[in-house]
């Protein structure tokens, strides 16, 4: 017994692990991209800044936001709120819709709205493809182990 319980702390040090990671590559890539290119910034927020400004005050705001959304996911990563599990798990597993659309762009078919360069949306189609996966390993512990790897609840007499 004691195994298990040793093997579901490595898993539930994994998890968190992982997504705190993956938290902290998106802000570090956030960061990158208002460095390299803000107009990205001020095209999502459909913001018009004057040409002299390369650092606009709401892509600014924006970054600031960001940092603390992110802030607020990794102390719900550390807590292990119920909640966030299943809303990380939702929203990483509807990424896989970000996949097709990107190559629907990129070839042309579909209108790409935003006109985003090449390398961002190769980005952002890789950032996909490796939130999905952690999906995927999220729903296959839930299945074995429960939310956050936490263990199961016990089933009383009238779900049998």
């Amino acid at each position: 017994m004691a195994t298990n319980d040793t093997q579901q702390q490595m898993i539930v040090h994994r998890l968190e692990w992982t997504l705190m990671a993956f938290f902290l590559l998106a802000l570090l890539f956030a960061v990158v991209v208002y460095v390299a290119a803000p107009s990205i910034f001020t095209n999502t927020l459909l913001f018009h800044p004057s040409p002299t400004d390369r650092h606009p005050f709401v892509a600014t705001l924006f970054l600031m936001a960001l940092v603390v959304f992110i802030a607020v996911l990794l102390v719900g990563v550390r807590q292990h709120w119920r909640w966030l599990f299943w809303l990380l798990l939702i929203a990483f597993g509807a990424m896989i819709l970000d996949i097709p659309a990107t190559i629907l762009q990129l070839i042309g078919i579909v209108p790409d709205l935003f006109r985003f360069p090449v390398w961002y949306s190769l980005c952002r189609m890789g950032v996909s493809l490796l939130a999905v996966s952690i999906a995927a390993w999220m729903l296959s512990i839930y299945r074995r182990y429960g939310v956050w790897a936490l263990g199961k609840k016990n089933k009383t007499h009238l779900q049998e």
